[in-house]
């Protein structure tokens, strides 16, 4: 490979790193993660009543 080729390639090959990180982080940024949306902030004592009021009702007896 010639030495200006070689230049060429490396040269857009960081280029193309700098653009797909900086992408990266400006879509996170724009677009929100899913897993942190006001929905999933409910308290984890209540999810777990609504999926078992047995063992809720147990904790209850035990905490008095």
């Amino acid at each position: 490979m010639r030495a200006s080729t070689r230049v060429n390639v490396t040269n857009r090959l960081f280029v193309t790193t700098f653009l797909v990180a900086f992408s990266s982080v400006a879509l996170s940024s724009a677009l929100p993660c899913p897993a942190h949306t006001l929905e999933s902030d409910a308290p984890m004592a209540m999810e777990r009543h609504d999926q078992n009021p047995d063992e809720a009702r147990r904790r209850q007896s035990a905490s008095k």
